[in-house]
């Protein structure tokens, strides 16, 4: 498929593995903002055009990434919960305990994530619920070839997509945008790492499902979810 600057950014992100990387990188919003043309994104951002599709094909070459619009729908959700749910969890049981950690070992320092493991709780208890739901009530519906009849649990799941955009938002304002004092410790870096990760992988979750899962579940005929083809 030739994608060019009249494309949406869930296009380019669908079809090309390196784009989520590149767009994370130039603070292009992939997973709300999914339906955006990409021209338009990058001259709202004061960007060449021509540089990030360039920056695209060029970190697409050797990626070993995903290419997410191939796959079957019943794949595509294996995929999802393996690759995202399962890592999501993982994330956050290792980053709660870090952030009370530095945010104790730390506390006299202006640059301190002071309220991040708050933060972290209460996303965590928030994307478990929303994942719950997915895995209980919209996958199934899915992999059962019901897909074309989920438009409500669908639309209940992009509006919560819609906060969680909003919590990474508050997350690189409790984490200074990231930004590590040269005098951080170990543990200081593992967090800012691991936040940095979490944030990359929930976009790249809420861009898979918005642009590519749900598009494809309501489109889907004959109720078959594709796993069989």
């Amino acid at each position: 498929m030739s994608l060019g600057r009249n494309n949406s950014l869930g296009e380019w992100a669908a079809v090309y593995s390196g784009a989520s990387k590149v767009f994370i990188k130039n603070k292009l919003d992939f997973c709300c903002g999914g339906k955006i043309k990409l021209e338009d994104a990058c001259r709202e951002n004061d960007l060449d055009v021509d540089e990030i599709i360039s920056d695209i094909r060029n970190s697409s070459k050797d990626s070993d990434g995903l290419l997410w619009d191939k796959m079957p729908l019943g794949t595509l959700v294996d995929e999802i919960l393996e690759k995202f749910h399962k890592k999501h969890r993982e994330d956050l049981e290792y980053l709660i305990p870090l952030a009370k950690k530095v945010e104790s070992a730390h506390s006299d320092k202006p640059e301190c994530p002071t309220g991040l493991s708050d933060f972290f709780m209460k996303f965590q208890f928030e994307l478990e619920s929303h994942m719950q739901k997915e895995e209980k009530i919209l996958f199934p519906m899915i992999k059962s070839g019901q897909g074309s009849m989920a438009q409500g649990p669908i639309s209940v799941m992009t509006h919560e997509h819609v906060s969680h955009g909003e919590n990474l938002l508050e997350l690189r304002k409790l984490a200074h945008n990231f930004e590590i004092p040269d005098d951080a410790c170990g543990s200081w870096n593992a967090l800012y790492q691991g936040a940095q990760t979490l944030e990359r992988e929930l976009m790249e979750h809420i861009g898979t499902e918005n642009n590519i899962l749900f598009p494809k579940a309501l489109s889907e005929v004959d109720g078959c979810c594709g796993s069989c083809s």
